[in-house]
């Protein structure tokens, strides 16, 4: 039974990204290759970043005598990502899936409903950790560190890994949907918090160099540290660089041991857990007069209200947004941010403004939220389509949520950084209009490969905004089209054409490109969403 629950709850996972829904036929040849280049180009793109970041750890490290804080950090590193992304998917798929009455009035055991949940959970930890995990064994062995017994407690390592992560989310998660349930603004205080995490996490990220100059010139003093306030991470870590068999077992034990206790206590009260009326906080409903709407400002009001509505939404669907608000903190300290932007134009000959232009269109692209609104309509969609009003003003409302989720933060980021850095008009031009004319053509983009491979039977919504063709496509091909057009300035025109002509060229292109994606919208995609 535990076979065939984990088979189901893969297929319902994968489903999103290999056809429309489950009830539909086999995907063709076409859309299979689709999905398997989306693939392909998420974990390249996965990979490459985790393979940068510990080809600049390794050979100091080792050089330093220091070489278990390599793959300790490894160990850190694939541990906080994972909890950070199972937390919210935990609380979504192990406590709080919209098919819990139906499967608890079927004769299945609730430790069988657990076991195939947590192995769906447990299979994505281990994509990831495998992808982090091969990325640092590639330098560790081909600077020639690796020993036979390393690489066996290696690969047991990174096999156990995954699980004391989900040990850890499964907590939070547990306790998550425990306290958020007597909240009154859960959604706000879980985005927040999770917010918070991812922020901080990518900070440590983004300033590992400073960190690593500080571990080789205090490496013992911080080794020290590090054994006795992370014993798991230093048991994984020296048990790989020094082929130490006995911190490998101990290891094993710290992450084997707290998710048997975990699962034990899980299935145990898994049934109560799930059949459990939780309380609320009341809201005290106060009369109050409502003003009349336009039928576009109710549609748009309706589209964000259901954005709004889960955390996992938009952590999934807004990323960029978070980061492009939280960015101009950094200018509290300009001194060292202005010294930094100097150096990398001075080394790349191209202006502060003009990468900065740069950065803001890839977080804005970041944003999927257009591929997402139609397929989170679900089961719901018929309710839309009954709404008299034609097709396109639908559309036009899921295409302004997207702009206005994702134009406003960007806009207030391009003038914190626009009022520390830019010198003239044409710096202030590229900050304002680059980013906003990328934003459109991927919003205009994400809700016709939305139109073209909706997701409507869907369980909870990560399936929509985080694993479908819609969300991965529009994320990814955004991304490779900008680097593209990046790559052919940075290794091309950058000598024979200045920055600010060539990004607002750039601009002028998705300009065109968005107004003709936006009349296919009007008419073929309007005519494509009544047929749904």
């Amino acid at each position: 039974m535990i076979r065939r629950l984990f088979a189901i709850n893969l297929k319902v996972l994968l489903s999103g990204v290999m056809k429309i829904n489950s009830g539909a036929k086999a995907p063709s040849t076409g859309k299979t290759a689709f999905a398997a280049i989306v693939g392909l180009v998420a974990a390249i793109s996965i990979f490459s970043m985790f393979y940068m970041m510990f080809d600049s750890m390794c050979e100091a490290y080792f050089s330093a005598g220091i070489g278990f804080m390599y793959f300790s950090m490894l160990a850190v590193t694939v541990f906080l990502l994972c909890v950070i992304s199972s937390v919210l998917a935990g609380a979504a798929i192990v406590f709080g899936a919209k098919d819990n009455d139906l499967l608890l009035s079927m004769p299945i055991k609730p430790y069988a409903i657990l076991i195939g949940r947590l192995l769906v959970l447990f299979t994505a930890e281990c994509a990831m950790t495998l992808l982090a995990a091969l990325a640092a064994f590639v330098p560790w062995a081909a600077g020639g560190h690796a020993t036979g017994m390393g690489i066996l407690l290696f690969i047991i390592g990174v096999a156990l890994l995954p699980l004391m992560a989900l040990s850890a989310a499964l907590l939070l998660a547990w306790l998550l949907t425990l306290v958020s349930s007597r909240l009154r603004h859960r959604n706000i205080i879980t985005l927040v918090l999770s917010a918070a995490f991812l922020i901080a996490y990518l900070y440590g990220y983004m300033n590992i160099q400073g960190y690593l100059g500080e571990l080789v010139a205090r490496g013992s003093e911080l080794a020290e540290a590090f054994r006795v306030a992370m014993p798991p991470f230093y048991a994984f870590g020296a048990g790989i660089a020094d082929g130490d068999i006995v911190d490998g077992l101990a290891f094993a034990a710290w992450a084997i041991v707290p998710f048997a206790a975990a699962l034990l206590l899980l299935a145990a009260n898994y049934h109560r857990i799930l059949a459990t009326e939780r309380g609320s906080a009341k809201i005290v409903y106060r009369e109050k007069r409502t003003a009349a709407r336009g039928a576009l400002p109710a549609l748009i009001g309706k589209e964000m209200g259901k954005f709004w509505s889960k955390p996992t939404i938009v952590l999934n669907a807004s990323i960029g947004s978070v980061f492009m608000l939280a960015s101009p903190l950094i200018l509290i300290r300009p001194a060292g941010i202005l010294a930094q932007m100097d150096a990398l134009a001075t080394m790349s000959g191209i202006a502060p403004a003009a990468i900065l232009a740069m950065a803001f269109a890839f977080l804005g692209v970041s944003n999927n939220v257009s591929a997402s609104l139609v397929s989170l309509e679900g089961p719901n969609l018929w309710i839309a389509k009954s709404i008299p009003v034609p097709a396109q003003a639908i559309l036009r409302a899921k295409l302004a949520a997207h702009m206005l989720l994702s134009s406003i933060p960007c806009l207030f980021a391009s003038l914190c950084f626009g009022a520390a850095l830019a010198g003239g008009p044409a710096d202030w031009l590229m900050l304002l209009i680059v980013p906003q004319t990328a934003i459109a053509l991927a919003g205009v983009l994400g809700l016709m490969l939305n139109l073209h491979f909706p997701k409507l039977d869907w369980t909870n919504e990560i399936q929509v905004v985080k694993q479908s063709v819609a969300a991965m496509f529009t994320l990814f091909g955004a991304w490779g089209f900008l680097f593209i057009l990046w790559a052919l300035y940075f290794f091309g025109y950058s000598a024979v054409i200045p920055a600010p002509a060539y990004l607002l060229s750039c601009s002028a292109l998705f300009a065109a490109a968005s107004v003709c994606a936006y009349a296919w919208l009007m008419r073929r995609g309007a005519q494509m969403f009544t047929e749904l």
